[in-house]
């Protein structure tokens, strides 16, 4: 099928592929957003929609089997052609869209909405979409929330946007100090001025130094960083200075991660990259040094922002997936059984649908203060998904294992004040699966016995503890 194409298709595309958005896995960031799409309005399909030039790719999906599919079939390539919403209340009524096989087929898309979503220069990049099977009239306060959850992604989408300009900045500037290094090896001698006018200018401190680690040079950056004037360092050795515990051995190829330590006394992470030269029978060395402090701070924040459930601040299904093979590996070394217990709430679908995903919310923050206050150190609670917890309990007896799942269960059902409105309840049904050393499961079986056996809890009845069988049985 036809589709119409952007005046500015080759800048957006362009700009597409810089944010390196497309084939990459998926993250929390982008499937909360989809998920509370059809949350809010109560939609089936949800989706976060890239259009490459002859693709749709979704970065993000709820109820939408396909991860791609050809831009010609794509509601969203009509969204990109413009700065505004796509409302579709009937796809079979549209002539753009009446015979697209999307629509023709049984249970097919009646209602499309999408927000564009556009990087900082205005290029579309794609659309933050909500469908439904049926026709349906978007409120005013629907498409105000629409709105509201496309703003999240565009800007998660601009940050993109400029890391990625961040790395192309330090590309250019590493090619620009490697192009350096490779001057100084052969033009040294020759042009001492014109390398000192680039070294005082320099973003990174420069220290030189000879074989016996005593300072030659000290640039203005350094200066700056390290907090000694250049007069006071030089002729000094550099780890009376800034490396106290001894410089670092570093090669010419490989950049070295240290902690420096600034003249005040506090600590500095730094990078270090080391050229040695050799003038007149004599070793220099040139130490370039980049101050990694919020570089190592952004990192740190992604990797908690990775493993951390936005609403209840436990590990995430992600972090749970590292910890439990590391649980089992314990377990198979100390002799000593693991339990996994999963667990979903009863009822909770109820207060929900009576009471908004506002108090859901906060049933489910509440919940997890108290898994997590009910667990022993060694042990381990998560949020697994929606009104599902998984909890890693290493080295109990295994007759204590049912007591202490009933005691979760005690846990939970206990009555959640949210402000001044009448307490709310739920319950829990908790399916155990036991994992010993001498077992073979692997992560996913051992999580696919604990799974099955939390639906058996279910069938029984709410507030019930199933025990798995053993993985070994035959019955």
């Amino acid at each position: 099928m036809s589709y119409p194409i952007a005046l500015n298709e080759e800048a957006r595309l362009a700009a597409l592929y810089e944010l390196e958005l497309l084939d990459t896995p998926d993250e929390p960031v982008f499937d909360r957003v989809t998920r509370l799409v059809t949350q809010l309005l109560k939609v089936p399909m949800a989706k976060v929609s890239l259009i490459d030039a002859e693709r749709e790719w979704l970065k993000s999906q709820v109820g939408v089997e396909a991860r791609e599919m050809p831009r010609g079939v794509a509601f969203c390539a009509y969204t990109v052609m413009a700065l505004e919403p796509l409302i579709i209340e009937d796809a079979r009524q549209d002539p753009r869209f009446a015979d697209n096989p999307m629509v023709t087929v049984p249970e097919g898309v009646r209602f499309y909405a999408g927000i564009p979503l556009c990087t900082s220069d205005g290029l579309v990049m794609g659309a933050l979409c909500a469908m439904d099977t049926q026709p349906r009239v978007l409120s005013e306060s629907e498409l105000g929330a629409l709105h509201d959850l496309a703003a999240i992604v565009t800007d998660e989408i601009r940050l993109r946007e400029r890391l990625a300009q961040e790395r192309k900045k330090a590309q250019a500037y590493q090619q620009a100090l490697n192009k350096l290094h490779r001057s100084m090896e052969n033009q040294i001698e020759r042009r001492t001025n014109e390398l000192n006018l680039v070294i005082e200018s320099a973003y990174d401190a420069y220290i030189s130094i000879d074989g016996q680690d005593m300072i030659l040079d000290w640039n203005r950056a350094a200066e700056l960083m390290f907090g000694w004037p250049r007069k006071a360092a030089l002729a000094r050795p550099i780890t009376q200075l800034i490396f106290p515990d001894g410089l670092p051995i570093g090669n010419d190829s490989a950049a070295i991660t240290f902690i420096a330590r600034r003249c005040d006394g506090a600590e500095l992470p730094v990078e270090i990259r080391v050229k040695t030269l050799m003038i007149d029978g004599r070793e220099r060395r040139s130490l370039f040094i980049h101050d990694i402090t919020e570089r190592q701070q952004l990192e740190r924040l992604h990797n908690q922002q990775a493993r951390e459930d936005v609403l209840t601040r436990l590990p995430n299904r992600r972090a749970f997936d590292e910890r439990l093979p590391e649980a089992m590996a314990r377990t198979r070394r100390g002799k000593h059984p693991l339990a996994v217990l999963f667990m979903d709430l009863d009822g909770f679908k109820t207060i929900n649908d009576t009471h908004g995903h506002a108090m859901g919310d906060e049933i489910l923050r509440a919940i997890a203060n108290r898994l997590a206050s009910a667990v022993r150190e060694t042990d381990y609670v998560a949020r697994w998904a929606g009104d599902e917890f998984v909890l890693l309990l290493e080295g109990s007896d295994v007759g204590a294992i049912e007591y202490l799942a009933n005691k979760f269960v005690q846990v939970v059902e206990e009555p959640v004040m949210v402000g001044n409105d009448a307490p709310l309840k739920v319950s829990a049904s908790i399916g155990v699966a036991l994992y010993f050393a001498a077992s073979e499961e692997t992560t996913n079986e051992l999580l696919k016995r604990a799974d099955v056996a939390m639906y058996n809890a279910k069938h029984i009845g709410k507030a019930q503890v199933h025990i798995a069988r053993s993985a070994d049985s035959d019955s």
